[in-house]
């Protein structure tokens, strides 16, 4: 069995998230044809990057974790503490820069690396903003050209591909941010979220759920 504070470290990578984008840039890139061991790459790159990010974000909210006694997370209580994350987050850092040219050449691999990089400036700046929503949207974006070039160099998103993935990114972010929304609104804590509050939080995802589907048929029809 892992220890106790090897599965703090794990959680505190918001491990179902990263797993999910993980296996889906992964599967992603499998679908378009990559069939290669640079899929490893790709699963390394995104890895670290999504434990960097996660590690981040709990280290950067472990002051008002603490505060309101979030039991749930690894940093509150004796489990680890916030100086236990900043050599994992160097290391992982380190290997998102590496492993994203590795498996994604020049562009692609800049364009995980400034992935990774919005989604530092979502924990480190925009976290609590109405401007929230913009790093997920900038991150989602450009994984879509690291997607498809870790594909193929001579591959590129194209644009309905591209704001599908702004959508999607904008719609995750509402709906991590609804189950925090009253306890945040509480502890005077921003985020588009609590600014809107939950009924138009939810008509925006849906007006972006409807945008993603028009995209969707706009694809079909010219394929």
């Amino acid at each position: 069995m892992l220890s106790t504070r090897i599965r703090a470290y794990i959680a505190a990578t918001h491990f179902p998230q990263a797993l999910t984008m993980v296996l889906l840039t992964t599967i992603s890139s499998w679908a378009l044809g990559q069939q290669r061991f640079v899929l490893i790459f790709v699963f390394i790159a995104v890895a670290a990057g999504q434990a960097s990010i996660g590690w981040v974000n709990d280290r950067q909210d472990a002051k008002f974790d603490s505060a309101l006694n979030r039991a749930e997370k690894p940093l509150v209580g004796d489990s680890l503490q916030p100086a236990d994350l900043v050599r994992p987050i160097q290391i992982a850092s380190a290997l998102t820069v590496i492993f994203s040219f590795l498996a994604a050449g020049w562009i692609g691999g800049l364009a995980h690396i400034l992935a990774v990089a919005s989604a530092q400036t979502y924990n480190l700046y925009l976290a609590r903003t109405t401007w929230s929503w913009l790093p997920y949207a900038v991150s989602f974006g450009l994984l879509t050209v690291f997607v498809t070039q870790s594909s193929s160099l001579e591959l590129w998103p194209s644009w309905q591909l591209v704001l599908i993935a702004i959508c999607v990114g904008v719609i995750a972010h509402v709906f991590n941010a609804l189950p925090d929304m009253q306890r945040d609104k509480q502890s005077n804590l921003g985020g588009l979220v609590v600014a809107l509050g939950k009924p138009k939080s939810l008509a925006v995802a849906t007006v972006l759920a409807v945008v993603i589907l028009w995209l969707l048929l706009d694809l079909w029809l010219t394929r």
